[in-house]
């Protein structure tokens, strides 16, 4: 997406469809299986009992989780109402001055232009390496003097994920130019522990800042609660920026990831889900000669044929099942499909099967 670039009003929009349960909903990356158990019933005690009070603006009880949960320590945690809301403050927090300026890559979440934009900071996208994270040319981004730079790994809406050289080399980039390197990995718990080179880094001391939410594979989507990790300077100034809002993470989302946390099975156990059910959608596409992109989290980019716009309005009005067509985001002729569990995969497959055969 080029600096300025409007996006469809309807781009992040949930599509709830009242009364018709029967829309296969495979267009947000939502978790299919549910949040982990008893969070519901801590949201339903929560509300109970404080709906009427203020949820502890500091957070204190959930930044201790998630700091065990991270191996590191509290001050090192900040937390936000969702990523999105992370991805604003620090925007707000380091760009401040005039003449700042951001790096990003093109084809990604668009967040992240939106909100260097809102605070006047100039925008420099990077164009992908076809579905690829370009490490390379990012880096060479950074070292031209960027203030802030964003870069989603694994990466929204290709699936691609850096190697571990690859983020070492934008880490040392940004220390050397003095650039907040903020690694957005909102779908790393899909792509699992082996993929975890940045939150290592931070927990070796680096300077760079990791991004995590509960949206996705923690089933807690409504909730809304991202987390940034990182040096406990950098946090502290995104928490003094962020206290503008006081009372910005709610009490059930805090009593919620409090309850997930204990839970660390679950992630395991969706991770596992996950993964067969991608394989099954990978095959069903090879199946019907459908061109995709490898990914490793819970959603594939996939090409189609003619016009991806229509077949996406074909495959809602025809077969109640909604994906991410990207035209928006520069990849005409690509959906972002969301990976369901198996028995939605195969519902998708059959729909997909009966589009291509009236082309």
């Amino acid at each position: 997406m080029s600096q300025g670039q409007v996006l469809p009003s309807d781009f992040f929009a949930d599509t709830e469809i009242s009364g018709r349960e029967e829309y296969l909903r495979l267009h947000l990356n939502e978790n299919p299986y549910g949040p982990p158990p008893g969070t519901v019933e801590a949201v339903r005690e929560e509300s109970a009992r404080y709906l009427n009070r203020y949820p502890d603006s500091e957070c204190r009880d959930l930044r201790e989780g998630l700091a065990t949960h991270f191996g590191v320590p509290p001050e090192m945690i900040a937390v936000g109402n969702g990523t999105d809301e992370l991805v604003l403050v620090t925007s707000m927090t380091f760009l401040r001055e005039p003449g700042t300026s951001v790096v990003t890559t093109s084809t990604t979440f668009p967040g992240y232009v939106m909100s260097a934009a809102s605070v006047g900071a100039t925008v420099a996208t990077v164009p992908l390496s076809g579905a690829a994270i370009p490490a390379d040319e990012v880096t060479d981004a950074i070292g031209r003097g960027a203030t802030l730079a964003f870069v989603c790994n694994p990466l929204n809406p290709t699936g691609a994920v850096l190697d571990g050289a690859e983020v070492t080399k934008l880490i040392d980039a940004a220390e050397r130019a003095g650039t907040v390197l903020v690694f957005d990995e909102a779908y790393m718990d899909f792509a699992g522990r082996a993929h975890e080179i940045a939150l290592d880094a931070v927990r070796a001391g680096r300077r760079v800042l990791v991004m995590r939410t509960f949206s996705k594979a923690w089933g807690l989507a409504s909730v809304r609660m991202g987390v940034a990790i990182g040096p406990a300077d950098l946090i502290a100034k995104v928490g003094a920026t962020a206290g503008a809002l006081p009372f910005n993470v709610n009490r059930q989302a805090q009593r919620a990831v409090l309850r997930a946390l204990e839970q660390p099975a679950y992630i395991e156990r969706v991770r596992a889900e996950n993964a067969r059910a991608r394989e099954l959608l990978c095959k069903s596409l090879d199946a019907l000669g459908i061109e995709y992109a490898p990914s490793v989290t819970n959603f594939v980019m996939a090409k189609v044929p003619g016009d991806s716009v229509r077949f996406t309005a074909r495959l809602a009005s025809e077969h109640h099942i909604f994906v991410r067509n990207l035209d928006a985001l520069g990849l005409p002729g690509h959906l972002r499909i969301s990976v369901g569990t198996e028995a939605e995969v195969e519902r998708l497959a059959t729909a997909l099967t009966a589009l291509l055969q009236h082309h």
